[in-house]
């Protein structure tokens, strides 16, 4: 926002502070005038006329109570910014969904209008399948320079949120109480990460404890801060599917990661895509749908790989079966088993052998009894 601004938005920021407005009453105020000063300096009856009696008494209450100076100041001390929807740096992709925010508080940055973002949801209970999707997806949407939006919550979400940040790329936190307030606790070294590398944004005044009544409404922006909303794992009757229903309504496109049909924690995903949602086997499925040019140079750049250790001829074999996508012994296994070749009768221990070998030279990891390809290899 413009210097010569700074006395709109602190008229802005009071008129969002007052307890007990919701968005549609803020909205009707500063439609009546256009401008958040000339609100302020609507007389009571004037206002009497516009929201009622009750709307009047919390008016005059917060006028006599807060200055808007003094509001501004107090969050600023805070190293909390505001922005508010009539501002020049409010997201261009809130303005145009059916209930906006009327502003916005935040730590760190805003994501920028033309980097394309997507948001990684899913359900705080996870399976280890759950785990590596999160982090791939995550990881390589970071590595393509593509923001990574969603709650901050436990689970799929903090997993893709921490992996995009780990490989070099910004991921935005959207709360369902202040901007100060952490929530949940145990992901506290996550939301001073995100406020370094992205940000933390709430509509909710600094200060507010998260309720549950909160956390469906702050969907809507997650949804509408991403191009394209990706559900990694989810349950049935998951709260993750309120994103959906509110991304859907606002014309974003809906992906979703394939399960086993009898993975409860997959159910949800696979009803999704039994409805016609996009199926996700690889972020770079999404980035073909959405038309998005990644700069070739920059992608080379950044998708840089580390070279390989010399390995013998059965880790190297393991290595290419060993994917990105977690498999057990068993896979591995059987893998060699459909071969053509020489491979095909291998023992098992041969087999463990080589698994070992990639383990102690650091490009293949073990995760509950689930291997790994490294992604920097």
């Amino acid at each position: 926002m413009k210097k010569t601004d700074f006395d709109e938005l602190k008229y802005a920021c009071w008129l969002d502070t007052i307890q007990g407005f919701g968005r549609v009453t803020k909205y009707k105020l500063l439609n009546c005038t256009g401008n958040a000063k000339e609100t302020y300096d609507l007389n009571d009856e004037m206002i009497r006329n516009i929201i009622g009696d009750k709307g009047l008494v919390y008016w005059k209450k917060h006028k006599e109570e807060n200055f808007p100076d003094k509001i501004l100041e107090n969050i600023y001390n805070k190293e909390i910014k505001y922005t508010y929807s009539l501002a020049e740096d409010f997201p261009e992709k809130l303005k145009n969904i059916s209930d906006p925010p009327f502003g916005l508080f935040y730590l760190g940055s805003l994501p920028e209008n033309d980097i394309p973002a997507v948001a990684i949801i899913g359900s705080r209970d996870y399976s280890e399948y759950g785990r590596c999707m999160a982090d791939f997806f995550g990881s390589r949407f970071a590595q393509r320079k593509i923001n990574v939006i969603s709650g901050m919550a436990s689970g799929i979400d903090g997993i893709g949120q921490r992996s995009a940040i780990k490989a070099g790329g910004k991921s935005y936190g959207i709360l369902g109480c202040g901007v100060d307030v952490i929530y949940p606790r145990g992901n506290r070294e996550l939301y001073y990460k995100l406020i370094e590398n992205g940000g933390v944004i709430s509509e909710y005044t600094p200060g507010m404890p998260p309720k549950a009544s909160l956390f469906p409404m702050r969907n809507r922006i997650i949804s509408a801060l991403s191009d394209a909303v990706l559900v990694v794992e989810a349950k049935e009757k998951s709260g993750t599917l309120i994103t959906v229903d509110m991304a859907l309504e606002q014309g974003r496109d809906v992906y979703a990661v394939p399960g086993r049909c009898t993975d409860n924690l997959s159910m949800g995903c696979n009803r999704l895509l039994r409805q016609g949602a996009g199926i996700a086997l690889t972020p770079e499925d999404i980035i073909t749908d959405m038309g998005w040019k990644i700069d070739t140079s920059a992608g080379k750049a950044i998708c840089k790989k580390n070279k390989l250790p010399e390995l013998t001829d059965i880790a190297a074999v393991i290595l290419d079966i060993v994917t990105e996508y977690p498999k057990t012994q068993d896979d591995i296994v059987s893998a060699f088993r459909q071969r053509q070749d020489g491979y095909k009768d291998i023992s098992i221990p041969f087999v463990c052998q080589g698994l070992l070998e990639l383990e102690l030279k650091g490009v293949c990891k073990r995760v509950s009894g689930l291997y790994q390809r490294i992604m920097e290899y």
